[in-house]
């Protein structure tokens, strides 16, 4: 304002102050008032012990946005109550079980699973306390067995929880979610990952023919699956989403998952030479931008479509077509050689007469016979 100005210039001038004041206090954003009903009905969902709301919400897009909402609400996904105690056991109890000395080797190669902002000094620590975890789910469990690859688990929850509740998560986790892969062998985890294949036929069967004549194998998702993706991915954000949607959904979701992530990569893999190395080398990258929401709603509607015991039977099925043409393969490997074996002995038993009758005929045109 100037000495000069008018009082009408003066109201106009208040005005503009006004609107502009009206502009800064606009609406809350669309986004953010989402964000807002969201936590709204998280809250309300842990006060009502809705698990199935939880869920629901677990699920959907974001999952449960911070590890703060996390820290509540993972135990409750899982019936754990909070408080939940039992006796822990002493440290000789840990140093003295069998799995002991390879759960430390693996937890010491783990610091790249710890977010930046963790100071350097704080690692032992989290290392030691990710080790007492695993262990006593181990003591716990008698009848399960360690495996490389849970640790990448493990730390997640811990990380997210801490000590305490982490071991109550991967307890009820492993005698459910993650049982078959603490089985004596990998047999039953190597079966699982064979689910991939009928998923890719059924949804493109280019795809799938490129992959068989390549010979892929399944190998190359051996890690996605036992560590819930936690061992391939290095955003941590993305790991904690993963997990607020597999928390939630029945235990072969990753299979779903990896197929989804295989189907959404298909381009890629036709393009590749159809060779083992060059697909495996491939899908073992996983890309850092991944469209996760979306590609979990793929999964989501591919286990809908396709739901585990219909695919099982086709694994079944393909197991069995494939045995038996191995079978063939052996029985004709096994008639060729047999085959070559008798006219080996057939020439050896007639050698002897062909011989004397050439011997014979050149004896007797020498002379004159």
């Amino acid at each position: 304002m100037t000495p000069y100005s008018t009082s009408s210039e003066e109201s106009e001038a208040v005005e503009v102050r006004i609107r502009r004041r009206k502009k800064r206090k606009r609406p809350v954003g669309g986004l953010e008032k989402e964000l807002r009903q969201k936590v709204a009905s998280i809250q309300d969902a842990l006060k009502q012990g809705d698990r199935d709301r939880l869920g629901q919400l677990a699920a959907s897009k974001g999952g449960l946005l911070s590890d703060e909402i996390r820290l509540r609400v993972w135990p409750a996904l899982l019936g754990i109550k909070p408080g939940e105690a039992c006796q822990a056991p002493t440290e000789q109890d840990i140093i003295s079980h069998p799995s002991y000395s390879q759960v430390v080797l693996d937890v010491n190669r783990s610091l790249k699973r710890f977010p930046p902002g963790i100071e350097e000094a704080a690692r032992p620590g989290l290392q030691e306390q990710l080790t007492r975890v695993i262990v006593r789910v181990l003591l716990n469990q008698p009848s399960l067995h360690y495996y490389q690859g849970y640790h990448d688990v493990a730390i997640t929850f811990l990380l997210v929880v801490g000590e305490e509740l982490a071991f109550h998560i991967m307890e009820r986790l492993s005698i459910s979610h993650l049982q078959q892969f603490m089985a004596p062998t990998m047999e039953q985890t190597m079966s699982l990952l064979e689910l991939m294949y009928p998923l890719v036929q059924r949804s493109r069967p280019a795809l799938h023919a490129h992959m068989e004549a390549a010979d892929l194998g399944t190998i190359f998702a051996l890690p996605w699956l036992i560590t819930w993706f936690g061992h391939v991915l290095p955003d941590y954000s993305d790991v904690v989403r993963l997990y607020d949607f597999f928390l939630c959904s029945p235990p072969l979701m990753p299979i779903y998952l990896a197929t989804a992530i295989v189907l959404h990569r298909g381009e890629e893999i036709l393009q590749a030479e159809a060779e083992m190395s060059a697909i495996h080398s491939l899908l073992s990258k996983i890309p850092v931008d991944l469209p996760f929401e979306d590609l979990l709603v793929s999964c989501q509607e591919l286990y809908e479509a396709l739901p585990p015991h219909i695919v099982e039977e086709e694994a079944r099925a393909s197991r069995e077509e494939k045995e038996k043409e191995r079978m063939r393969e052996r029985r004709v490997a096994r008639g060729e050689k047999e085959g070559l074996s008798l006219f080996a002995q057939i020439v050896i038993i007639s050698a002897p007469v062909f011989l004397g009758i050439v011997v014979w005929r050149l004896y007797g045109a020498s002379n004159g016979v």
